[in-house]
């Protein structure tokens, strides 16, 4: 059902890639929030809204310059890049040639085609628990981080220097780090949201001078268990996303979801574990 569902945000995005796109408008096609598809969209394909318009957008403008006459200023209008030296940059990152040269030389193009490219990594995950937590307080450091720009892996590189420092701990033992939740009406590699790298602590401490806290709503999560390496960390949240969420009988819930680092964590080792703990409700 979620395929299908994506399928036809597709086609929405097919029938108007000549015309302003937002994300809130594809989403709506699927009835799923902005935050949500978005998610759910670059688990499925590998990159986000945006950039898969991008490339629908220059294949479909580099067939029309090959086999048409039309002018590429009027070309570059059409497909919605601000100017023409907009679109020639973007077309020769994309296929290698300027509209000129490809109009002239009739460069075999390179095709992006209109269709879901379903991911099959992290299919060895193991399937999740379903755990009711509490509401609870986690006092640490935050970065406003981007996909584009990530800061998350300097901030658990600082972490060291002032986990001894946060006061009230429940657990010594264990990391949490916390994706706020923020339903956006756009979400791109640009598009900037805050995580948490801390502790979680008593009820009714303060954070010090220099840290930051955050409160996380109770909920029931759907709790996974990512093993080895960090690199491998985004083939387990496609794997969520893409994979055992649509098919789950489960809906992500409008609240935080966490990362979970404690004594079972080596950070490098093929036999690390770590969990993620992704907020859900029932259908």
């Amino acid at each position: 059902m979620k395929d299908l569902l994506l399928q036809k945000a597709l086609a929405f995005i097919e029938t108007h890639l000549k015309e302003r796109l937002s994300l809130d408008a594809i989403a709506d096609t699927a009835n799923y929030s902005p935050w949500h598809f978005h998610r759910l969209f670059l688990a499925k394909t590998g990159i986000t809204v945006g950039e898969y318009i991008r490339k629908r957008r220059l294949s479909e403008a580099s067939r029309e310059l090959a086999f048409t006459s039309k002018p590429i200023k009027l070309l570059a209008a059409e497909y919605q890049f601000e100017s023409q030296a907009a679109f020639t940059r973007s077309l020769k990152s994309f296929c290698g040639s300027t509209p000129g040269q490809l109009r002239s030389n009739l460069k075999p193009l390179l095709s992006f085609q209109a269709k879901l490219n379903l991911t099959k990594r992290g299919e060895n995950m193991l399937s999740p628990k379903i755990v009711h937590k509490p509401s609870f307080k986690v006092i640490g450091k935050s970065t406003l981080s981007t996909m584009k720009n990530n800061t998350i892996p300097a901030l658990w590189d600082s972490f060291g220097n002032y986990c001894d420092k946060i006061p009230g701990v429940v657990n010594p033992e264990v990391g949490l780090g916390i994706c706020y939740f923020e339903d956006m009406p756009e979400m791109t590699d640009d598009t900037p949201f805050t995580y948490l790298a801390g502790m979680e602590v008593k009820a009714e401490q303060d954070a010090p001078a220099g840290m930051q806290s955050r409160i996380v709503p109770e909920a029931d999560y759907a709790v996974f268990e990512h093993h080895g390496s960090l690199e491998t960390l985004h083939d387990t949240y496609s794997t969520i996303y893409g994979k055992w969420l649509p098919t789950s009988g489960y809906e992500r819930a409008s609240t935080d979801d966490f990362e979970l680092y404690d004594e079972r964590f080596h950070f490098g080792h093929p036999d690390s574990i770590m969990e993620i703990w992704i907020p859900v409700v029932k259908k």
